[in-house]
């Protein structure tokens, strides 16, 4: 049966069948190696396993005794310690899929027309999941958990008018055990809202492939499947010597203990992939500031397409390449001097590298791709 034929029987019979088979073997450029391609599809992979033991989980976990239940499960339920080990772990490697892919898409700037509505996705899955592992990391129990909602709670229910009663709303007061009930079910529904998105930025992306001549051009499978499992058993051995011999990987070692008004962090004590924004935060003044400072960072990276005033044809520059990877250093700066609370330049630094972030975005980019178009 030819691949028409096969389209064909499976689109009479039930239609997503034949939509299924038409992404399957319709033809497609021929790949080139290139292994990075394939990160938006390992980013779904990981974020599905990721949902499911978080399901898992979420049958046994107690908001009212947060940290007691995490122990039970990873002491009283069957392979539970695996199953709590695979999740903090995913968190860890799905955050650095997502950057890497962000990275990536700027580096080779993909995110011009066609692909500026990826790019929306991308960002859109970022601010997803950085809500959702904030939300992951309080629900844990542990001390610098606690404190982050001690703190974030108390300063958004203090705020007045609407924010203040939306504040009020969705966290059901000053941080509390009613708190971390509802924290657990926007957690939920957060997570399988991250998911219909991640599904969104492989469709976005597959409309904007370039498509082959005609006659020419090969198939999903078993060519470009080749190339997926070969980068997701890369993926699985990375992931593989985290779970095993570094399951706390960039995570905070107070939050080992449990939540006690009494145990005070020294500093900023988040999960790795949240400091580079409480960097951009703790840089500005006030809540309003940092509220203000982290939402113009995404807002800034979302807008990339139009900051590029290359056009969608404009040539990739050298310059740009090299400011890019500038960026990526700044924002890894950004995530070390949040993290080193007992550096006494911390916050000039933070300051510093802030400035850069939103200088390179508002500035240096537009005046770049524009001299670059000439």
């Amino acid at each position: 049966m030819t691949t028409d034929a096969k389209q064909s029987w499976a689109g009479e019979r039930m239609p997503c069948l034949g939509g299924l088979c038409g992404a399957l073997f319709a033809p497609r450029c021929t790949p080139e190696g290139k292994y990075l391609d394939t990160l938006p599809g390992l980013i779904a992979i990981a974020l599905a396993f990721l949902t499911l033991s978080g399901a898992v989980m979420a049958a046994y976990y107690d908001p009212w005794h947060a940290f007691a239940s995490v122990q039970f499960i990873r002491r009283e339920v069957n392979n539970g310690w695996l199953v709590q080990a695979y999740h903090a772990t995913g968190a860890t490697a799905l955050f650095g899929l997502v950057y890497l892919h962000l990275f990536r898409v700027m580096l080779t700037r993909a995110y011009r027309a066609p692909g500026e509505f990826a790019w929306w996705l991308a960002v859109k899955l970022l601010a997803l999941l950085l809500f959702v592992g904030w939300m992951g990391f309080v629900l844990s129990g542990g001390a610098a958990g606690y404190w982050s909602l001690f703190n974030a709670a108390n300063a958004a229910v203090s705020l007045p008018g609407a924010p203040g009663a939306v504040a009020r709303w969705f966290l059901g007061g000053p941080a509390a055990p009613a708190s971390l009930a509802r924290l657990e079910m926007f957690h939920t529904v957060l997570a399988l809202a991250a998911l219909a998105v991640a599904g969104g930025l492989l469709a976005a992306r597959r409309k904007v492939a370039p498509q082959p001549a005609p006659g020419k051009g090969v198939a999903f499978y078993p060519y470009y499947l080749a190339q997926y499992l070969a980068a997701l058993a890369v993926f699985a051995l990375i992931f593989s010597v985290l779970l095993f011999f570094a399951p706390h990987f960039g995570q905070p070692a107070v939050n080992a203990l449990a939540a006690d008004p009494l145990t005070l962090p020294a500093g900023t004590a988040l999960p790795w992939y949240l400091l580079p924004l409480a960097g951009v935060a703790d840089a500005l003044p006030g809540l309003w500031g940092g509220v203000a400072g982290v939402a113009g960072a995404l807002v800034v990276l979302a807008a990339l397409p139009w900051l590029d005033r290359a056009g969608p044809d404009g040539a990739k520059g050298k310059l740009y390449c090299a400011l890019t990877w500038i960026l990526a250093l700044d924002v890894l700066a950004l995530g070390a001097t949040s993290a080193a609370h007992d550096n006494p330049q911390a916050p000039l630094l933070l300051g510093l590298f802030t400035l850069w972030y939103f200088f390179h975005f508002l500035v240096l980019t537009p005046l770049v791709t524009a001299m670059e178009a000439k």
